[in-house]
């Protein structure tokens, strides 16, 4: 019995091939199959378990590489097993061909299978079928193997983005100065000491009492007086004169 099934992984075709080399690996990748014994770099004691339809198998026997190119990433292998619980045998002869096809890498597997009992009387239909789902479910879990056995790309360190516009320092507004701490204005023609400017008086007392009109009143009575009293001073002064001359 002749069948051929193919996989395609995501990796590089060496990466893919050193991992399927490593047989005690990657068995855990084919569904059933483990390595039971290394006896050498090229023979291996190993088990498997077969499920075909209704009738599950188990199986025990030897597996040996035959052929490893590198080179050409071509390797060849041959197992012979016999059931745990019955009679029946299985013997195969194994070819796997790895080729590139882009950022992926695809393999062929061509098998020549030759059984004996239970599974023998399942016929190529049944045995193809349950060929094909475990090539799917090897190559899913080998593409798990390989992804988690990248290294991890190197990161970039973000810099700072070209159009990004820098934000505005804000500077500390100065506090208003109060009204009182203000300094008061000095006049154009300061009065000389000891005389008494009786408009400026007027002008900073009204400036501080408009806010009643009784006070303003006051406050015009007390200009009046002023002005009054340096009158007679003045006529008094003149008179003096007048009686001297």
């Amino acid at each position: 019995m002749h069948i051929d099934s193919t996989f395609s992984v995501v990796a590089p075709i060496n990466q893919v091939w050193d991992t399927l080399m490593d047989f005690e690996r990657v068995a855990g990748c084919l569904p059933g199959a483990r390595i039971l014994n290394k006896l050498s770099d090229d023979a291996y004691q190993v088990g498997m378990t077969v499920k075909l339809g209704p009738v599950t198998m188990q199986y025990k026997g030897l597996l040996n590489v035959i052929e490893r190119n590198a080179p050409e990433h071509r390797a060849v292998l041959g197992g012979k097993a016999q059931e745990t619980r019955g009679q029946g045998t299985a013997e195969a002869t194994v070819t796997l061909v790895l080729a590139e096809d882009g950022a992926a890498t695809g393999g062929s597997v061509s098998a020549d299978l030759a059984l004996s009992g239970k599974a023998a009387a399942m016929g190529k239909g049944v045995i193809g079928s349950v060929t094909e789902q475990m090539m799917s479910l090897f190559a899913k879990n080998l593409q798990a193997m390989l992804t988690e056995a990248a290294p991890p790309a190197p990161e970039t360190p973000a810099g700072p983005s070209p159009s990004a516009v820098p934000e505005p320092t804000l500077q500390p507004t100065p506090a208003p100065v109060p009204a009182s701490a203000a300094p008061a204005p000095v006049p154009a023609s300061a009065a000389p000491a000891g005389s008494l400017d009786a408009l400026s008086l007027a002008k900073g007392i009204a400036a501080e009492q408009l806010s009643s009109p009784a006070k303003v009143l006051g406050v015009v009575a007390v200009v009046a007086c002023i002005a009054y009293w340096a009158g007679r001073r003045s006529a008094f002064r003149l008179l003096r004169l007048c009686g001297r001359l």
